[in-house]
């Protein structure tokens, strides 16, 4: 976690009005400082430009020379210098499964849809292989046409072609579209270049290895390890996607491929001693939170799905830690409704069902089901 900035003491008393007094009190005697008069107003537009260079212009310079405080491209402006590159948004890929007319050729390309619905627009998937429908039926992968989480769809909700085509009966995806993540935010790149930094005081092959090398690969948001899992020499990583989701297998392989470069053993990261290496996605432990008798803040003017989304962004921060730990304690999470804000006062929450904490085991790691907050109903006497 990056620490929190904090101002030098040299900002303070640089406001425009504190700036101004001091300007005036400098001045010669024998010229007015009065309200009005020609120094007066003639060098308060000054004091103001001198606060703007003092308490944003300099405190961002300050921010952006360390990568701790650093964001955007100046953050990626330090990652280069431990040769890292923020990852890009990642692309969602599945398998849909089409019927039609023995014999039809289903051409690299083709693009599959999940149709659109009210103001949301279809979400588009492209074959990476040409397929012939030997038996009237055949499964195709598919890549989403465009990065991030959203492309990550349930399955059976790519049903259409972009283009209708004449002796196709049915499309449909079996399984969920996967894979698909934004682009890496500053926090987990920053995770990045800090490991980097300290990772000359590391020993080759220690756990904190093994999730840095995880990580390298786009998409990855966490890693599990488990050593001498089966014997000495053996090693599994248990893999978490950047949307806190099980990694798909191609994620997983990735990594793998990664680590052990099977095809290029003079780029292999894997220490000699370590035998055996193996890599899957994390078991998954779904975790439903219930918030009943919600008042909701006024003054704050948030909906009841505003605070939900709110709370579940604010509960995934948690997971990190909750994983190392083996357990995702309800007096850590409760006090989260407090600091999304938007909620002033609510009846009752639980997690799964339960004021109980949650014990992960070894291979498994936390992810929101459902966030379940009601509004309490307006009684009148």
């Amino acid at each position: 976690m990056r620490p929190e900035f904090t101002n030098p003491d040299f900002i303070e008393e640089s406001e425009p009005e504190m700036i101004h007094e001091r300007m005036m009190e400098n001045l010669p005697d024998d010229i007015s400082d009065m309200p009005g008069d020609f120094a007066h107003d003639f060098t308060m537009p000054a004091a103001i430009e001198i606060s703007q260079l003092i308490q944003f212009n300099l405190l961002r310079t300050l921010m952006i020379a360390f990568p701790e405080y650093a964001f955007d491209e100046w953050l990626d402006l330090h990652g280069e210098q431990v040769h890292l590159m923020r990852h890009p948004a990642n692309y969602a890929v599945g398998n849909v499964v089409v019927t039609g007319e023995p014999g039809i050729i289903i051409e690299q390309g083709t693009v599959f849809c999940v149709p659109a619905v009210d103001d949301t627009e279809a979400i588009e998937f492209e074959s990476t292989e040409t397929v012939e429908l030997v038996a009237g039926e055949a499964s195709i992968p598919v890549t989403a046409v465009e990065a991030g989480a959203d492309s990550n769809v349930k399955a059976d909700t790519i049903t259409i072609l972009a283009v209708p085509r004449q002796g196709i009966v049915s499309v449909t995806n079996p399984e969920p579209a996967t894979g698909g993540t934004e682009e890496e935010d500053d926090d987990a790149f920053y995770e990045r270049i800090h490991a980097e930094h300290i990772s000359a005081m590391s020993y080759a092959g220690n756990d904190s290895d093994y999730i840095r090398w995880a990580k390298e690969v786009n998409g990855i948001g966490d890693c599990i390890v488990l050593s001498g899992w089966n014997g000495p020499g053996t090693v599994k990583l248990i893999l978490v996607d950047a949307n806190g989701a099980a990694a798909s297998k191609e994620l997983s392989k990735a990594v793998y491929d990664h680590i052990v470069s099977p095809d290029d053993r003079s780029q292999r990261l894997l220490p000699t001693g370590c035998a055996e290496l193996t890599v899957e996605a994390a078991e998954i432990h779904p975790i439903t939170y219930t918030c009943s008798g919600i008042v909701l803040d006024e003054d704050v003017g948030f909906t009841i799905e505003e605070v939900e989304e709110s709370f579940r962004k604010a509960v995934f921060g948690l997971y990190v830690d909750a994983k190392r730990e083996g357990i995702l304690r309800y007096n850590d999470v409760r006090p989260l409704l407090a600091s999304i804000g938007g909620i002033e006062d609510f009846s009752d929450f639980l997690i799964n069902d339960a004021h109980d904490n949650v014990v992960l085991k070894a291979n498994e790691y936390a992810d929101t089901a459902e966030v379940i907050f009601t509004q309490r109903e307006e009684t009148y006497d």
